[in-house]
């Protein structure tokens, strides 16, 4: 009798011990169910997917947007050493901009051109104004109006400085706009440092995919032109303004290291050029680091270091002109020299 009893107490215990597991697991659901089911806590600031979509409009060439009357485009011939000009003026196929949405950055890739507006006679609110109402009549929105405070609260620093410094000043003045069209979005910012009292930074970017304007060059077809010509153009791909290979350019790095691997006794300098759209002495400082990221790659790769040099040339070789924009890509390159 004892046996049964203490038979029956452990079923019974074991059934509790069933339904307690089987109601935790249920509680474990439901809570996990709940928490997929609950809504996400949305981001604050613009969303550009939720921005109205405007007609196409019928525009111009880029950058569609002129600027205010009175105001001219300053360049490297009219700066007479303004120092705020810098490497700032940019015009760029394919390039990464920031816009600041006044609780966020907001990175925006595609066509892009900054503009150093020099003149007189409008005050800044005139300037953001002026752009807002361009874009509201394509049907477009402000993304934000005001100042670098907006951005010193929130502690906010730009990655890709231009123009702007990296933690911008309380004083300097913004104004951000956008149109959306169900084939683009364009993007505008207008801004004024607090060091200037009447020009202005005018940038637009079109957003854009990157197309892929690098080839890949056999290490044959090198080896033909340098034969023939005793030098030969690769279309390595950097970011603007910077001398880091961009990982695209890994196969053409990899034929150019085949073809000092297949011909033992070449030796090469490899050349750096730019365009014009910067310093002088900035370019040739540019241009040297990509030449010589170049050649780190094969050095690397174990080609002997007595087979290679590097050296910049900055913008002072060109083979087109400056003034156009395929003219500029043709200047920026990266030449082996046979030597």
């Amino acid at each position: 009798m004892k046996l049964i009893l203490i038979a029956a107490t452990a079923i019974m215990l074991a059934g509790c011990s069933k339904k307690t597991d089987e109601a935790a697991n249920n509680q474990i659901a439901a809570s996990q169910t709940a928490s997929q089911q609950a809504p996400q806590p949305s981001v604050p600031g613009f969303d550009p997917a939720k921005a109205p979509v405007a007609p196409e409009p019928s525009l111009g060439e880029f950058p569609y947007f002129s600027l205010i009357n009175g105001y001219q485009e300053m360049t490297y011939e009219t700066a007479r050493g303004d120092v705020h000009f810098g490497n700032n003026a940019r015009d760029a196929k394919f390039d990464r901009f920031e816009f600041f949405d006044g609780y966020k950055m907001i990175p925006v890739e595609g066509r892009l051109k900054t503009m150093y507006a020099e003149g007189q006679g409008a005050s800044f609110f005139e300037v953001q104004k002026t752009y807002e109402k361009m874009i509201k009549n394509l049907g477009g929105v402000t993304v934000f109006e005001g100042t670098g405070k907006s951005m010193a609260d929130k502690n906010i620093a730009y990655q890709d400085i231009r123009h702007h410094e990296k933690y911008p000043n309380e004083d300097d003045k913004i104004g951000v706009y956008m149109v959306r069209t169900p084939s683009r979005q364009i993007w505008v910012e207008v801004w004024q440092p607090r060091y200037v009292d009447n020009n202005y930074f005018l940038t637009v970017v079109e957003k854009q995919d990157m197309s892929l304007r690098a080839g890949l060059i056999p290490a044959e077809q090198m080896k033909q032109a340098l034969d023939s010509q005793g030098h030969v153009m690769i279309p390595v791909l950097f970011d603007t303004d910077k001398t880091d290979i961009k990982p695209e350019s890994g196969p053409l790095i990899a034929e150019v290291i085949k073809l000092m691997q297949q011909n033992p006794s070449l030796k090469l300098r490899i050349e750096g050029h730019t365009d014009t759209q910067g310093t002088p002495a900035y370019n040739v400082t540019l241009s040297d680091g990509r030449a010589k990221s170049v050649m780190l790659a094969l050095l690397k790769a174990g080609v002997d270091p007595n087979r290679l040099q590097a050296q910049g040339f900055g913008q002072t070789r060109p083979v087109a002109d400056n003034v156009t924009d395929e003219g500029r890509a043709k200047n920026r390159r990266v030449e082996l020299v046979k030597i």
